[in-house]
């Protein structure tokens, strides 16, 4: 953006969670302060709370809230005790919060002749829901629809146009809806409005206030946090604080700013507003690509590069998912190089004050601007933890812990708003420009000029202007302009003249009655006349109102009128040498002028002071008015709020039922409007997002008394079916079956109902204090497959440390063995023993035998554990699979957290996943991740190690998830090893199925490659890593890659092709256990189910790497050889397939 393109932001005024004005916010900031605070329990039972529910342990009561909502200065605006009471909080402060801004910008609220716009966005507050609810109670629905009153009150349109009405701004009123990113949106469109020549100035800003706070039951999974703070990219962050806050900022074009004096705070340079579409999991789900847009347009708008950014004020909602996302989408739409890192500070205003919705935005420019104008960096408070360590240390971003100071004065902020719905605002902002216009003069003496509606609130505002001056925070003589030409003039008025030393005292003396207003001005002029100019100034003063005169007499009586004597103006002009200026003459000149104007203006007579400034004379920050307030608020009128209505049941026949699916049937229906909606529709298929999730768990909670969310039950896959599955399993054996009796159950012990639940709270011990550095070594823990396999070999071939192998056999020995047998069915080289230590465990004795081993090898120094739950048989059930694959992990990490071993990694199959919430079936390359229903139980396992994993990352230990799909180059054969059964059976049958499921394929030799490099980088700390390519290859693909490889098979129907095997086996004596017809069904229930599989990470790897991968056809045809050359029963099906020449 050109700097005739360039906006000043010149004005702030704000509310916010613990700072009533806008200098106690930037206080708050710069001191690390937050608002959350415990509620009152006494006022929170008023309320209509009961004890049972505060004693909730889910229930929280920690919440920020907003100073004076209560109150109103309604008389200021003109309101009556009746309107304003109707008028919704967030309304009435917004018009406050207005006129602040605009007089913090030296700007008359009310009569500046620039055409002001308002572009501003609000929400549905508490206050109007309430009043609504009220009046339905009384009068009925249509008397709450009629009440036209509470919709001028309470509806967001009216959110600007109240303040264009009351304040007489006649540019553009503009009403901004975008949810979280409205305030920011609404700035976005001032910018372009005053770029277009519609207004010369813009107020731009939103307000959401929800008060009174009544705490919240909190659901794991949903928005909102655990213990009602929020702490942005922090690991131990459980989701964001939702809060109210108001604010404004006023904009104009910088030249003109320049010109006019104005207080030039921070310079937009540019700006971007873009929705995600339909690129993303769901429609409350952002989308990193949205937004890397989005800020990459504003970039190029301000002619800024991501490189020179300094500071980003992140929307930092706090929410796991929404933190990665944005994050990512942030350092895509930098743009910065590879390996350019940290170089820019990056935080979130919401650790201060919460998520104030519709004002959320406008709270992080107001915040930005400071930062922008002082080039220091606040500590972000309540931050501890990147919850992605890897990705934040491969970003440009760091997050600042201490206060810093930014070098040099090219200060670029970024600021970034995301809306639920998809809308992304984002704004470039720079520092502001030295002022060009001068300051006004400073004279021997300094005239103050105060006006107010009333004696009170005058007193008040010389009392706080003399506290202004005494800190020296701006120049007397500037100060004086500002309150001539940037403040609206009252009835109560008052002229202090003193030295500026003296200005504080006079000041805070008391004030002498505001004389009679007079209607004009009548100038006796002396015989002689005025000097030259004089007469021409003063009627434009006067605004062409004034009566000149050589008698006092003339023209009648001067009851109406103030009069001057016009005598000292000449004589000022011939008196004695003055010292201001150099122009002694024409400072005594100005001097009588301006007492004069100030006497008249003190009568009540209007003047234009932009005439005798002359063109000098900067506008300030000044204390703004103080009003006066008084409580307005109807609720105190109205029944508790947290009170149930006494309502009959609209289903009476609903209690009568016992039949738990039915029940949750119905409220599916209910939920997603459809009437024949199944048991077995599918959530993600119905549409569902992250709200619709929310709004059901939260009915099975009070229905129930158990909290199942969507996630746990599947998310895109959840049914209602599922979910009552999962009721059923959770609700103790008292548990009243009828839905309307529920209350809170404990759940059930893992035993009696569903162990998967009762394992993702098994104990994990607390994490030692580490009091040694971490070894060198690598605790290998799983099977003896092919990838552990080969990943060990990748071990021992990069360092020179130990690696521990853990395995589930009896003794060193038989360990050793395991060992060799699998290095040489991959044709590996047997592993060093004198490298490899063997840890001997059997599954339900891992913590014992870790510690055995740990006191028998003290000095063996591990520093980090690599676990794989990969490899356990698709089909077992979860009982059966936990007993290898979670248990033992659980006893891993008490172990790890004992002993203050710092580093974990979890190797985990894609089937663990399942597709984002939403209809489109993509699993996200994320660590939190829904639960797939139909999967076995070894992929539920592997979900519930990585919830463990999880659990033990909040408190300090860092870790990092690898999944992987199918194993290209794998010898197979085994029991289970589907992809391994379709192959040999198509190569042995000589046909191969046309089917077109999607297979995430897993190159072993690169993906074990990648883990072993990767497990040293400090980038991959807290990421998961998607070992796959982002689109699966079909099967019919697959084969087609095995024809160009050599292997060419015949594509038949997939029933001709399973009898072909079938008959295949039959033949076949003794029946080959690697001949399956049903293949393709094992391979359905053990591969992802989705089209489309994130693997960012990953394929940036891949990218960085000097050398190719072998072609997936050769990978295939290289697994087939290496399996028949250690399998003779195999051998003996494929001897016609597979040429004598193998590559091993």
């Amino acid at each position: 953006m050109s700097d005739d393109a360039a906006i000043a932001v010149i004005g702030v005024g704000c509310r916010f969670p613990d700072a009533r004005d806008h200098a106690e916010f930037l206080r708050n900031i710069a001191e690390g302060r937050v608002a959350f605070r415990d509620l009152d329990r006494s006022a929170l039972l008023a309320a209509g709370l009961t004890e049972e529910t505060l004693d909730d342990p889910a229930y929280v009561t920690t919440a920020a809230t907003l100073p004076g909502a209560e109150d109103f200065a309604a008389e200021f605006f003109g309101y009556s005790p009746t309107e304003a009471e109707a008028t919704d909080p967030q309304q009435r402060i917004f018009l406050e919060v207005c006129w602040q801004a605009l007089e913090s910008a030296g700007h008359a609220p009310s009569g500046d002749p620039l055409i002001t716009g308002v572009f501003a966005g609000g929400s549905a507050g508490t206050y109007l829901a309430a009043l609504q609810a009220a009046r339905m109670r009384t009068d009925g629905v249509l008397g709450a629809v009629d009440d036209v009153l509470l919709h001028l009150g309470g509806l967001g349109d009216f959110l600007p146009s109240r303040v264009a009405y009351k304040l007489g701004l006649r540019g553009p009123s503009v009403g901004v809806q975008t949810a979280c990113s409205s305030s920011l949106t609404a700035v976005h469109y001032a910018v372009l409005s005053l770029l277009s020549g519609e207004c010369d100035l813009a107020l731009a800003g939103g307000a959401a206030v929800n008060e009174p706070v009544l705490g919240y039951r909190h659901h794991p999974g949903a928005l909102a946090s655990r213990d009602g703070r929020c702490r942005p990219f922090d690991a131990r962050s459980t989701g964001t604080s939702f809060s109210s806050g108001v604010g404004a900022v006023v904009l104009r074009r910088l030249r003109d700013a320049l010109a006019d004096g104005d207080p030039v705070l921070a310079v937009v340079h540019g700006s971007a507003v873009g929705n995600d579409g339909s690129a993303r999991s769901g429609f409350t789900a952002p989308s990193p690509a949205g937004l890397a847009d989005v800020v990459a347009a504003a970039l190029d708008v301000a002619g800024v590069r991501g490189d020179q950014l300094r500071y980003v004020e992140a929307h930092g909602s706090g929410t796991p998912l929404g933190d990665q996302i944005e994050l990512r989408g942030l350092t895509e739409g930098l743009g910065v190089a590879p390996g350019v890192t940290g170089f820019c500070g990056l935080g979130s205003v919401k650790a201060n004050i919460g998520h104030c919705g519709p004002a959320a935005g406008i709270a992080g420019l107001i915040k930005a601007v400071e930062v922008a104008r002082t080039g220091v960096l606040p500590a972000q408070p309540l931050f501890e933890r990147p919850r992605s360590p890897g990705v934040l240390a491969d970003s440009p971003f760091r997050i600042p812990v201490e206060p810093e100071r930014i070098a040099g004065d090219d200060r670029y902020v970024l600021v970034n708003s995301m809306g639920l719905g998809g809308t992304n605002a984002t704004v470039v902002i720079g520092p502001p420009p030295p002022p060009v216009r001068p300051a006004a003069p400073a004279g021997d003496r300094v005239r103050l000029l105060l006006s107010a509606r009333g004696d009170t609130e005058l007193d008040r505002m010389a009392g706080e202007l003399a506290d202004a001056l005494e800190h020296g925070a701006v120049a007397a003589a500037d100060a004086a302009h500002t309150l001539r030409v940037g403040r609206t003039a009252f009835a109560r008025r008052r002229v202090v003249c003193a030295a500026p030393v003296d200005l504080p005292a006079a000041l805070r003396a008391p004030a002498p009655a505001t004389p009679p207003a007079r209607r004009g001005v009548r100038l006796v002029l002396p015989p002689a006349g005025l000097p030259e100019g004089v007469r021409e100034r003063l009627a434009a003063a006067f605004r062409g109102r004034a009566e000149f005169v050589t008698d006092p007499e003339e023209g009648g009586p001067a009851d109406d009128r103030y009069v001057i004597a016009a005598e000292a103006l000449s004589a000022a002009a011939t008196g004695p040498l003055g010292n201001a200026t150099g122009n002694p003459a024409g400072d005594r000149l100005d001097d009588r002028l301006d007492e004069a104007l100030g006497a008249a203006w003190l009568h009540g007579v209007d003047v234009d002071w932009q005439v005798p400034a002359a063109g000098r004379g900067r506008r300030v920050p000044l204390p703004t008015y103080p009003f006066t307030r008084r409580r307005y608020w109807a609720l105190d009128r109205l029944p508790p709020l947290a009170a149930p209505l006494a309502a009959p049941d609209a289903r009476p026949e609903r209690r009568q039922r016992d039949d738990l699916t039915a029940d949750l049937v119905d409220l599916w229906r209910e939920i997603f409007g459809i009437p024949d909606l199944g048991p077995d529709r599918a959530f993600g298929e119905l549409g569902g997002d992250s709200l619709t999730a929310m709004r059901i768990e939260a009915a099975v909670q009070r229905r129930h008394g158990v909290s199942v969310n969507v996630h746990r039950a599947g998310g895109g896959q959840a049914t209602a079916g599922r979910m009552a599955q999962i009721v059923r399993g959770l609700r103790s054996p008292g548990t009243p079956q009828d839905p309307a009796a529920a209350r809170p159950a404990q759940p059930a012990d893992g035993r009696e109902a569903d162990p998967l639940d009762a394992d993702l709270a098994l104990p994990l011990g607390e994490l030692a204090a580490a009091d040694r550095t971490p070894g060198p070594g690598t605790l290998l823990s799983g099977d003896t497959g092919a990838l552990e396999t080969t990943l060990l070999h990748e071990l021992l071939t990069r360092s020179a440390a130990p690696v521990h192998r853990l395995l589930p056999v009896p003794d060193e020995e038989s360990g050793r063995a395991l060992l060799a047998a699998a290095a040489a069915r991959l044709g590996l080289p047997e592993p060093d023993p004198a490298r490899v230590r063997i840890v001997p465990a059997e599954p339900s004795a891992v913590g014992k035998a870790l510690r055995r081993h740990h006191d028998a090898e003290p000095a063996a120094g591990i520093g980090r554990v690599v676990h794989a739950t990969t490899g356990t048989g698709p089909g077992l059930p979860y009982g059966e699979a936990r007993l290898h694959r979670v248990l033992p992990f659980a006893d891993i990490l008490g172990w790890m957290r004992e002993q203050a071993v710092p580093d974990c990694t979890l190797i985990s199959p894609l089937a663990a996943c399942a597709p984002a919430l939403g209809a489109e079936a993509v699993i996200e390359e994320s660590r939190e991740q829904p639960l797939d229903p139909r999967r076995g139980g070894a992929a539920q396992a592997a979900w519930v190690a990585e919830r463990l994993l999880e659990r033990a990352e909040r408190d300090g230990m860092r870790v990092r998830v690898f999944r992987t799909g199918l194993l290209l180059g794998a010898p197979g054969g085994s029991t289970g090893d589907a992809l391994a059964h379709l192959l040999i059976g198509s190569a042995a049958v000589g046909r191969h199925p046309l089917d077109d499921q999607p297979l995430p394929l897993t190159p072993l030799p690169l993906a074990a490659r990648a883990m072993a490099e990767l497990l040293a980088a400090p980038g991959s700390v807290g990421r998961a890593y998607h070992l796959v390519d982002e689109e699966p290859l079909t099967v019919r693909a697959l084969f087609a890659r095995l024809a160009a490889a050599g292997l060419a098979t015949e594509g038949v129907p997939v029933r001709r092709w399973q009898r072909a095997v079938a008959l295949r086996a039959l033949e076949s004596d003794p029946d080959p256990r690697a001949l399956d017809p049903l293949a393709l069904r094992t391979l359905a229930a053990s591969a992802p189910g989705a089209g489309r599989i994130q693997a960012r990470a990953w394929g940036a790897w891949r990218d960085r790497q000097p050398d190719g991968e072998l072609p997936v056809g050769d990978l295939l045809l290289h697994g087939l050889r290496r399996t028949a050359a250690h399998d003779p029963e195999i051998a003996a099906l494929l001897a016609a397939t597979l040429t004598e020449d193998r590559d091993d």
